[in-house]
């Protein structure tokens, strides 16, 4: 049951929208709604003016934009699904296509839209580490004026402090694919209800001798926020993508954070039904070894697509 009363507004604008969220205190976004209509039945949150975006046509798609240098952009209202399957995703950004299709069941992903997590500021969630590691840019709507910030500055930010300037998160943009780079998201997620105990976001890109000149990880389900692994990152950068180079940086996946006393403290919050702090910490390096694999495996790959033809080089 929904235990409050709230009003109601669908938008067919995005200024509508966020003159209705400057307008009505105490307003949230509706953006899908898996996420926050379950903690309005719980009775955690208790809004009293939803705005639902879903009759907002600018807020979906996905297009690669030439006019910006080629980046991938996706709406906040795009589905899991539309995402995941889409081809320019699936062809080139693997950990975003591979994210997009863990989350919940059929019927959520068919549903639920991007935007679902700005909506309800979850902070620690799949999409967000795949950002991070794929260096992706959030477009924000504000009433002075639309801007750009990359996963960290948002997760700095809060989305709750976005929310009460009455700005919204329009769109993702994604760096144009560069030859060499490959990408993997592992998951490991509670077979009952699919909350992400644990989930690795990797990219990695080799330079024309074969060694490791890009590496960023991502993870979710380690704390409360999404997190940057850099000394997994240093381990590998400037390496040979050896096996034995991969289970050395991934080891460092539990051995950063096990010497911070925060980490540890904010760990410890997070043991519940799902998973204890040596669970996790297992599932960490895990994880990490299988997606730097897949994500290094794709690099090659990719970069074999590229043959040399009278100097020039062109992509089979």
């Amino acid at each position: 049951m929904i235990p409050v009363q709230f009003d109601y507004a669908a938008p067919e604008s995005l200024e509508a929208a966020i003159k209705l969220l400057q307008e009505k205190e105490g307003a949230q976004i509706l953006a899908g709604g898996h996420s926050l209509l379950t903690q309005m039945k719980l009775g955690k949150i208790s809004p009293s003016f939803l705005i639902d975006l879903r009759k907002i046509q600018s807020l979906q798609g996905i297009e690669i934009r030439p006019e910006i240098n080629g980046v991938l952009q996706i709406g906040t209202m795009t589905t899991y699904a539309q995402t995941a399957a889409d081809p320019k995703v699936k062809e080139k950004y693997h950990a975003l296509a591979e994210a997009a299709n863990s989350i919940g069941d059929a019927q959520i992903r068919n549903w639920g839209r991007i935007g679902d997590i700005f909506a309800y500021r979850n902070l620690a969630c799949d999409l967000l580490a795949v950002t991070s590691a794929l260096e992706a840019r959030f477009n924000i709507v504000s009433p002075k004026g639309n801007y750009a910030v990359s996963t960290d500055e948002l997760i700095r930010s809060s989305f709750q402090t976005m929310q009460a300037y009455g700005e919204i998160v329009a769109s993702i943009d994604f760096p144009p694919h560069v030859i060499g780079t490959g990408s993997a998201y592992e998951k490991f997620k509670h077979p009952a209800n699919g909350y992400t105990i644990c989930g690795i976001a990797v990219l990695v890109r080799q330079s024309p001798d074969g060694i490791i000149d890009k590496c960023h990880v991502a993870a979710t389900g380690v704390t409360d926020n999404t997190i940057r692994l850099h000394q997994v990152e240093t381990k590998l950068e400037g390496k040979a993508p050896t096996a034995e180079n991969v289970e050395a940086a991934a080891k460092l996946a539990t051995e950063s954070l096990s010497t911070t006393n925060k980490v540890n403290d904010i760990l410890s919050s997070l043991i519940d039904h799902y998973a204890s702090t040596e669970y996790r910490s297992h599932l960490r390096t895990i994880l990490t070894t299988r997606a730097l694999t897949r994500a290094i495996e794709r690099s090659k790959l990719d970069s074999q697509a590229v043959q040399y033809s009278n100097g020039n080089f062109y992509q089979e």
